[in-house]
């Protein structure tokens, strides 16, 4: 690991209704009120903020994406797709909450999906026949195999993470109280799997699972039978997300970057 960013997330909660400033560049990271994550998009990341949705440009710097302001609670992406839940900016066309809705040109135009008024989704995964989200107002799991025009309830929501596999619908991994689960119908059955990991966050890039365990990133190439350690980092990773192109893990109080699938991470 030759260089790796460090930068101050904000330590603060905001209220759900946050002021929202002016269009620009952010100095820090403490330049917003609170900062729910990373998420990468193509060769950009991305960071969902109570202030806007946030391009990170380089260390300490940051600039809102442009197009409408608002509180993005949950971001997911997929393909050249973003989408997004969470509540209106001042002169805002959605109602409170914005329940789902979807950008095709990068965040600069949103439309309407489906639950508006009803659904605040903190937790969002979206893949290519399933939608998961987390509503944080009923606490409940919703899932969508439709593109999110219609939604079943799942019960009360118990995982801290979930990452679709696109082989077919209704197949995906979660995690459950730091053990790895698998559905195959949308969670109405579940399998735990055996590892010697106690696990923190999840991704899944075509077949190839990731996964973070304390300090480390994980991959599997055989659907969690074997798990190659890919990258160390100094200090225990709350969260992670990656492409084929980027690999960003969030550490407490800092974001990591690689862009050469975890060998080097660089600012």
């Amino acid at each position: 690991m030759k260089k790796f960013i460090r930068v101050l997330l904000a330590l603060a909660l905001a209220c759900e209704m946050a002021s929202v400033p002016a269009l620009g560049f952010a100095a820090t990271y403490n330049s917003v009120s609170h900062i729910h994550g990373v998420k990468v998009f193509g060769k950009e990341i991305l960071m969902p903020t109570h202030e806007g949705l946030y391009r990170y440009s380089a260390a300490n710097s940051m600039q809102i994406v442009p197009g409408p302001v608002f509180d993005v609670m949950g971001l997911a992406t997929y393909g050249k797709t973003l989408y997004a839940s969470g509540h209106p900016g001042p002169n805002s066309q959605f109602p409170n909450p914005v329940g789902l809705i979807a950008s095709t040109d990068g965040g600069a135009n949103w439309k309407k999906i489906s639950l508006q008024g009803k659904v605040d989704f903190h937790m969002l995964e979206v893949g290519k026949f399933d939608i998961y989200g987390a509503d944080s107002t009923s606490g409940r799991l919703m899932h969508s195999n439709d593109n999110g025009k219609n939604w079943k309830k799942l019960g009360v929501n118990t995982y801290s993470d979930i990452a679709i596999l696109d082989v077919k619908k209704g197949a995906a991994y979660a995690l459950l109280d730091g053990l790895l689960v698998q559905t195959r119908n949308s969670f109405a059955t579940t399998v735990t799997l055996k590892t010697k990991m106690k696990w923190s966050a999840l991704e899944v890039v075509g077949t190839t699972i990731y996964g973070a365990s304390g300090k480390d990133i994980y991959r599997s190439i055989d659907g969690a039978k074997s798990w190659k350690k890919i990258a160390s980092l100094p200090n225990e990773i709350s969260s992670i997300s990656i492409n084929k192109e980027v690999v960003a893990a969030v550490t407490g109080g800092a974001i990591f970057i690689s862009r050469n699938e975890g060998k080097n991470f660089s600012s």
